[in-house]
């Protein structure tokens, strides 16, 4: 029973991550699992129910793979330079298409993901770059409260698509603004001169 439930999530996850929620019916998820469409709305009773087992995986996930990379480092500027060089990893083939519904049809959802980004995600963020400050790796001159304000707008801008239509694509854009925050808050002796790479750790 629970070997099927769990490849109920599984293809789940992988339909709405390539092609969206929206454009993924139960019989498609029924299909790749494989089980009767009365097994999904016994375990999930909607595509909602599902979506939010979905989500547990993803929060799930993202806090190991952040686990991860936070026990690996030897210290906050190699954790930020691991974070940076994994954001692909981090991404886990979410497509557009996913976040935009999330955004445009199921806000409940994206509420839980943006209170696991305030509850769990900056508060381990803020720590990491206070201690990248004690340790001269990170400009003690800006306040870390400032750069989490800086992420929190950041987050704020990415649930806004009207706001940045015409600039490309999600991953593109993300990229961009996270290759900015990085390289602006690194101390001076420990970046790469000439080098688009984040710190001497890179």
């Amino acid at each position: 029973m629970a070997s099927k439930k769990q490849a109920v999530i599984e293809a789940g996850t992988r339909l709405f991550y390539s092609q969206g929620i929206l454009q993924t019916s139960m019989e498609q998820i029924a299909e790749a699992a494989p089980v009767a469409k009365m097994t999904i709305y016994n375990y999930f009773q909607s595509k909602e129910g599902l979506l939010d087992a979905v989500i547990d995986n993803l929060l799930e996930t993202l806090m190991t793979l952040s686990r991860e990379v936070m026990d690996s480092a030897q210290n906050p500027l190699e954790a930020l330079s691991l974070f940076y060089h994994d954001r692909d990893r981090f991404a886990m083939d979410i497509s557009e298409t996913f976040i935009r519904d999330l955004m445009t049809s199921f806000p409940d959802q994206l509420t839980r993901m943006t209170e696991f980004n305030r509850k769990v995600v900056i508060p381990e963020f803020e720590s990491l770059i206070f201690k990248g400050q004690q340790l001269g790796q990170i400009r003690k001159d800006i306040s870390p409260h400032i750069l989490i304000t800086f992420v929190t707008f950041m987050k704020e801008f990415a649930k806004r698509p009207d706001l940045y239509d015409g600039m490309g694509s999600l991953d593109v854009l993300s990229e961009q603004l996270m290759t900015i925050l990085y390289h602006g808050i690194i101390h001076p002796d420990h970046k790469v001169a000439g080098d688009g790479a984040l710190g001497n750790s890179l």
